[in-house]
């Protein structure tokens, strides 16, 4: 554990925020590379509130659930839809992920979206670090593909 093993709160403030930091760039570094990666870490789940005809907007659970529509199953309101991000920004809703089926045979995993992975990873992570300061900007990529990292010591006051 992170935290909930230190001794005091001096020493989760330091020495685990420190591995804390650490856990978030392996888990980077594995997202970038793929190594140790399966299909089932991917995947996302999210439950259909409305029947599929119903939503103004084209969610990415609700592009998985038009997608399985058009395979031959028939997601109903209340069913959690499982999908895993392939092309996050694609012009197409429908074309930026891709559904699973629960309870079916694993595939094999031929390609997914990294940079979205990584984002969603670095949301969590300011979610949970935030309040010792993580900054998940300071970690992204700006759009020219260079790294936005601030030359400053971002973890000190």
């Amino acid at each position: 554990m992170l935290f909930s093993d230190r001794k005091d709160s001096s020493e989760v403030t330091t020495k685990g925020y420190e591995d804390a930091l650490l856990l978030v760039t392996q888990a980077i570094d594995k997202i970038m590379t793929g190594e140790g990666i399966e299909q089932r870490d991917l995947v996302i789940s999210k439950l259909l509130r409305n029947g599929v005809g119903n939503y103004k907007s084209i969610f990415p659970h609700v592009a998985a659930a038009i997608q399985l529509s058009t395979q031959g199953s028939s997601p109903m309101r209340g069913e959690n839809i499982q999908y895993i991000y392939t092309n996050s920004k694609h012009k197409n809703p429908l074309c930026r992920v891709i559904p699973i089926l629960t309870g079916e045979k694993e595939d094999t995993l031929t390609s997914y979206d990294k940079e979205k992975y990584c984002d969603l990873l670095l949301d969590a992570a300011e979610t949970v670090l935030g309040y010792f300061g993580f900054d998940a900007d300071l970690y992204r990529k700006s759009e020219n593909g260079r790294n936005t990292i601030n030359k400053k010591r971002w973890w000190v006051n």
